[in-house]
């Protein structure tokens, strides 16, 4: 039994993305329609002395923001936000309009290189987790309530459900609410020394999975009030939740727990039974356990239906991108509905027993989900939900 009250849906009116597929959202979703793999040799640092030095880099940022004297970590803030603002109008009350974006590194290659001797002010108040949430809010102009949240790789999907509570707290008209990391040595070397990289493809939920490869990417959604929405929109999150199971330091809890309450919790809160889901888009971070684990959590909550469910995963094309993951799989949730097409799950070739769903192979599924399903797991045993409505594109 998961005691969650049921709360009001809140629009997703607009979004916006810089990924390693492209400058904006119309890039990111033709990419991953098409089969695009957006992973290469990095090239913004030395990798030479690293185990793997393949990830989903941005190549070459929007001119406008690559000329800002920001830390790229705001770069890619700003770069995802012009986009968005460029679909969307935020409205006059810029007391009204709040940011919160979810992070699990922040700006940490500022460090870096105070570390390596420039130990300018900028450098250093950049490296602080709220500093590239706190300069997209001056670039937009927005002065309400300005929020950064880490819960690791979950950061990007506990942000949406927080900017959902400030319009239902009346905190806020509008929330900009999104995700965003970076690849710097710093969390390459990391990822390095857990073993988690692999050097072959990332394969989600195939049976040689050996492992993820990281990737950089910001990806914001302009959220308001249901009543609030005026015109034309994406969407709707329907509801939010998180849990937390707290294992291991790194390895998810070995039966789910904290993702299965997660789902249960999100769907409680949407109102929503487990029968009206139409898709998946799984964390599917193609590491051995993490998946098999994914999929034995959503067949307990899908019950016999996991298998008519297609669910698919957006890793192969990206990489993990962190605090960025989260919105992504969200947006491609409410595009798949908006659009009738779901991306299918780049890597994923050869079936594995304890992985024998739907995972959309080979290429893109003409059809419609309405309802959307989008879970993440993340480092210390943080766990989260997403219950999406689409709405389909204008004749």
């Amino acid at each position: 039994m998961v005691p969650v009250i049921a709360r009001a849906p809140v629009a997703i009116v607009a979004a916006g993305a810089v990924t390693p597929l492209g400058p904006d959202l119309d890039s990111f979703w033709t990419g991953l329609l098409t089969g695009v793999e957006g992973i290469s040799t990095i090239e913004r640092f030395p990798v030479s002395d690293l185990r793997v030095g393949r990830g989903g880099e941005i190549k070459k940022l929007p001119a406008r923001s690559a000329r800002m004297p920001e830390c790229r970590a705001s770069q890619l803030l700003i770069a995802a936000a012009e986009d968005l603002r460029a679909r969307a109008t935020l409205g006059s009350d810029a007391a009204r309009v709040a940011i919160v974006v979810g992070t699990a590194l922040g700006g940490v290659e500022e460090l870096e290189h105070a570390e390596a001797g420039d130990e300018s002010l900028r450098r250093i108040e950049g490296a602080l987790y709220d500093s590239p949430a706190h300069r997209l809010a001056a670039w937009l102009g927005a002065e309400g309530p300005v929020l950064t949240v880490s819960t690791a790789c979950a950061s990007g999907a506990t942000a949406l459900g927080l900017g959902a509570e400030l319009l239902r707290d009346d905190r806020a008209d509008l929330v900009i609410a999104g995700g965003y990391d970076i690849l710097c040595r710093f969390v390459m070397r990391g990822f390095d020394a857990l073993r988690s990289l692999t050097r072959e493809r990332v394969r989600p939920f195939d049976r040689r999975r050996s492992g993820l490869l990281l990737g950089e990417a910001a990806a914001l959604v302009l959220l308001s009030r249901d009543q609030d929405a005026r015109g034309e929109r994406l969407g709707r999150l329907l509801g939010h939740a998180s849990g937390s199971d707290g294992s291991h330091i790194a390895a998810p809890d070995p039966e789910g727990r904290g993702l299965e309450y997660a789902i249960r919790a999100a769907l409680a809160e949407a109102d929503v039974d487990a029968a009206a889901i139409d898709l998946v888009s799984a964390h599917g971070t193609a590491t051995p356990l993490n998946d098999r684990i994914e999929t034995a959590v959503l067949k307990r909550v899908l019950g016999p239906r996991a298998y008519d469910v297609p669910v698919n995963g957006i890793k192969g094309a990206l990489g993990h991108t962190m605090g960025a993951a989260a919105t992504l799989e969200a947006i491609m949730c409410l595009l798949a509905g908006r659009h009738g097409a779901v991306p299918a799950t780049l890597g994923y070739e050869e079936r594995d027993a304890d992985c024998d769903l739907d995972y959309v192979p080979a290429t893109a599924r003409n059809v419609r989900p309405r309802v959307s399903l989008s879970t993440s797991l993340g480092f210390g045993g943080c766990n989260a939900a997403l219950v999406l409505e689409s709405d389909e594109a204008p004749a």
